[in-house]
C-alpha cells in the first residue's frame, strides 16, 4: 500500500528530476544542478521507497462566491513513464483532493495537460481563453494622452489596485502575494503602465515578452481600470512594429478586439481550453456560498464522484446552505438533482448555470429544483488568472 506524503529536503532532487523528464527541455537532468526552489508544497505518492507520482501542492487565494477565499491548486502533476497504466496517478489525485478537504478548502483548480483525462476523474473545464495573433499595426492608435511608464519587479505594488479591480469581474481570479507579482508576472517581463493626465495613479497596465528571434511580442497581462486606458494600452502595442511582426495575446471573455481593431481582417482569433476544477467536499462547498444563494427550497442532490467517496452520494442542500450527507436508505425523497462532480465543478462556480446544463441534459434535474436552485447555481465570468 502505498502513501501519499510531503518530500522531505533529502528528496528534493529526486522530486525534481522526475518533474523535468517530462516538463523539462527534454534532456537528461545534471544530478550535480541546483535544485530550484519550487512554487508549492513538494508531493509524492510513494510505495516501496519510490516515487509512482509526484505533484506540488498549493493554497492560493481566489476571487469566490462574493468573497476572496483560499482553494487548493495541484501542479507539476507527473507520473514517470515506468510506472505508468498502473493507477498511481489516480491514487495520488484521490490523496491530494483528499488533503486538501482535511485542510478546509471547499475547492480545487489545475491546467489540466488533457481535458479528457481529468474530467475521467472528476474535473471540469471551467473556462476558456481566446488566443488572439495580429500584426502591431492592426491595432488602432488613440492618439497622444496621459502618460506610459516603464515599470518592474520593485513597482508591483502600483499594479495591484489595477489588478484585483479589473479581476473581481471574474470568479477564480488570483489574488497575488509579493512573491507571485515578482517571480511570476515581471520577472524578465516588459511592463507599461498608463496614467492619465492630471492623475497620479496607473489606469492600466501591460507585461509582455519580446521574442526577437521569431520577431514575436507575447502580451503575458493587459489589466485596466477604463476603457480609456484599454485604448491607450492597445494603441501601445502597435509602437512595437519595428521589433515585431506579431503580438500574441490569450485573454479571458474577450471578442471585442475583431470589433475595435484598426484592421479587423488581420486578427486571428481562436478559442483555447482553460483551467479545470473540482469541488474537493460537497458539504463545505455548498456551505461556503453566501446566504444569498440559498436555494428556494430544500433540494436533494445526488452526486457521482470517482476520486473522493465522501462525495459519492446523496445530500440535502437547505435554503440556508446546511448540506449534509443522507445515509444510505436515508433519502427524504427523490434526488431533484443528479450531477457528476465535473460539471457540479462548473455549476459552482458559474460557468454553467442550473438552467443551461439541464437543458444541454449535463445534469438529470426536476424543473422544481431547477427553480430553486436558479440562484445557487447561475452563470457568472470565470477565469483562472495565472498558470501555474
Amino acid at each position: 500500500m502505498g502513501t501519499f506524503r510531503s518530500v522531505t529536503e533529502d528528496e528534493r532532487a529526486t522530486h525534481q528530476r522526475i518533474k523535468d523528464h517530462v516538463w523539462g527541455d527534454g534532456g537528461v537532468p545534471d544530478p550535480d544542478e541546483t535544485v530550484p526552489r519550487a512554487l508549492g508544497e513538494r508531493w509524492a505518492y510513494v510505495e516501496d521507497g519510490r516515487f509512482r507520482s509526484i505533484c506540488a501542492l498549493l493554497e492560493i487565494d481566489v476571487r469566490l462566491a462574493g468573497a476572496w477565499r483560499t482553494i487548493g491548486g495541484i501542479r507539476g502533476f507527473v507520473t514517470p513513464p515506468e510506472h505508468r497504466g498502473q493507477g498511481y496517478g489516480r491514487r495520488l489525485l484521490r490523496a491530494a483532493v483528499a488533503e486538501f478537504a482535511d485542510r478546509g478548502l471547499p475547492y480545487a483548480v489545475l491546467w489540466p495537460a488533457s481535458i479528457d483525462y481529468y474530467r475521467e476523474r472528476g474535473w471540469g473545464l471551467v473556462h476558456t481563453e481566446t488566443a488572439y495573433a495580429f500584426p502591431p499595426e492592426a491595432m488602432a492608435d488613440p492618439g497622444p494622452a496621459g502618460r506610459f511608464e516603464r515599470v518592474g519587479p520593485d513597482d508591483f505594488g502600483r499594479l495591484e489596485a489595477v489588478w484585483e479591480a479589473d479581476a473581481s469581474d471574474y470568479e477564480l481570479a488570483l489574488r497575488r502575494t509579493e512573491r507571485w507579482w515578482r517571480e511570476r508576472v515581471l520577472d524578465d517581463a516588459w511592463a507599461y503602465t498608463w496614467t492619465p493626465d492630471g492623475d497620479d495613479e496607473p489606469a492600466g497596465y501591460v507585461v509582455y515578452r519580446l521574442d526577437r528571434d521569431a520577431e514575436t511580442l507575447t502580451v503575458e497581462e493587459l489589466a485596466t481600470r477604463s476603457e480609456r486606458a484599454r485604448r491607450q494600452l492597445l494603441g501601445f502595442l502597435e509602437r512595437h512594429a519595428p521589433q515585431a511582426d506579431r503580438v500574441e495575446w490569450a485573454c479571458p471573455r474577450e471578442r471585442r478586439l475583431l470589433r475595435e481593431a484598426a484592421d479587423p481582417d488581420a486578427v486571428e482569433a481562436s478559442v483555447e481550453p482553460g483551467a479545470s476544477g473540482y469541488v474537493v467536499d460537497v458539504p463545505t462547498g455548498i456551505e461556503t456560498l453566501p446566504a444569498e444563494r440559498g436555494p428556494a427550497e430544500a433540494v436533494t442532490m445526488e452526486v457521482t464522484d470517482p476520486l473522493a467517496p465522501s462525495n459519492d452520494g446523496q445530500f440535502r442542500v437547505e435554503p440556508d446552505l446546511t448540506c449534509r450527507r443522507l445515509e444510505p436508505g436515508a433519502t427524504i425523497d427523490e434526488p431533484g438533482l443528479v450531477v457528476d462532480s465535473a460539471v457540479l465543478a462548473q455549476l459552482y462556480v458559474g460557468t454553467l448555470s442550473i438552467e443551461t446544463a439541464a437543458a444541454r441534459e449535463n445534469v438529470t434535474a426536476t424543473d422544481d429544483a431547477v427553480a430553486a436552485l436558479s440562484g445557487t447555481f447561475g452563470a457568472r465570468d470565470v477565469y483562472v488568472s495565472d498558470f501555474f
